[in-house]
């Protein structure tokens, strides 16, 4: 790999860690709930067979997130995608965060299916458990190349 893309690449994982910061990722979640679908694949039990989007949010001109919902599982999680091949590792990524205890996933949590690299064009999160009186909200960033910004983008809570 030559310099530029591994410089490249070291960017974006500094982004990726801000963005986790910025979103609150990490904080202490001592009264999380536990939940059977919790940190799942949206593909566990078929749960994305029954899926909607409940809001899409552009991040910029090149790309957007959605909040994804299981009618069956009463689950969300996460969806970001770029409308092009992504052209660097790291170029984006999704987290799904629940309101009622802030449990938070992102594409490259176990459950999903890890961050949009090269050549790639989406990526998704683990699923929260989102039945009344919970919430969730997508959250998605899409780096800009050749510097250490991104944009970013958030859904509505449902």
């Amino acid at each position: 790999m030559n310099k530029k893309l591994k410089m490249i690449g070291l960017s974006m994982v500094m982004t990726l860690s801000m963005f986790i910061v910025d979103f609150g990722f990490g904080k202490n979640q001592a009264l999380a709930e536990t939940h059977t679908y919790d940190g799942k694949s949206p593909y566990y039990n078929s749960c994305a067979n029954s899926a909607v989007t409940k809001d899409k949010k552009w991040i910029d001109s090149n790309s957007y997130v959605e909040l994804k919902y299981s009618t069956v599982c009463k689950t969300a999680w996460a969806k970001v995608t770029v409308t092009r091949p992504a052209v660097y590792n790291h170029e984006a990524d999704a987290r799904i965060v629940r309101s009622t205890d802030g449990k938070a996933y992102t594409c490259s949590s176990s459950g999903g299916n890890g961050v949009v690299n090269i050549g790639q064009t989406s990526c998704y999160t683990p699923m929260v458990y989102d039945y009344d009186p919970r919430k969730a909200q997508a959250q998605g960033i899409h780096a800009i190349p050749n510097s250490d910004a991104y944009n970013k983008a958030v859904t509505i809570w449902y």
